[in-house]
């Protein structure tokens, strides 16, 4: 089956992409085919959340796990996108900015037989929200900027004869 779907952006109120995707691709094939069209950096944390209708969290889909608890969590390369889209208007989250919670809203439009050996884009129109990069705020180049080489010498200039062994445990 190829899904239709729609992003929308509550950061660009005119942006508006659909692509049709098929429903045995994963949701990393997605993922991918997303950032590519956006000129995004692929290699930034991203999820997809399923939703109800009221846009409240069911499952979540992440490029890898973070910590052994995640066990409700699914990767994306190992989850089809249609094992969790499968309906008219069922909807989910595309987190495309983790570090600052910023995501598409994502519906199924409409569904079709058929199959697509890849994603393909239907529709983009409006400015596309800006992918923050961590880099973005601070870059190592910058550092010369904020800081001069005797910032870092003021109050340490004993620091060599310091002794470990005297400093008290807590």
């Amino acid at each position: 089956m190829v899904l239709y779907i729609r992003l929308l952006s509550h950061d660009a109120e005119d942006f508006i992409m659909e692509l049709a995707v098929d429903s045995s691709a994963t949701f990393m094939a997605l993922h991918l085919f997303i950032q590519k069209i956006l000129e995004y950096d692929p290699s930034n944390m991203a999820s997809f959340v399923i939703t109800d209708n009221d846009w409240n969290r069911l499952k979540e889909i992440s490029l890898m796990k973070m910590n052994e608890e995640d066990e409700d969590i699914e990767l994306m390369a190992d989850t089809c996108i249609g094992d969790l889209l499968s309906k008219l208007k069922q909807r989910a989250l595309y987190v495309f900015d983790f570090f600052s919670e910023r995501a598409f809203f994502i519906e199924v439009f409409d569904i079709k037989p058929g199959q697509l050996k890849e994603p393909k884009l239907i529709k983009l129109e409006g400015k596309v929200p800006s992918q923050i990069n961590i880099d973005d705020n601070l870059v190592n180049d910058d550092l010369d900027d904020i800081f001069d080489d005797d910032d870092f010498g003021e109050g340490f200039e004993d620091i060599d004869d310091l002794d470990p062994d005297s400093i008290p445990d807590y």
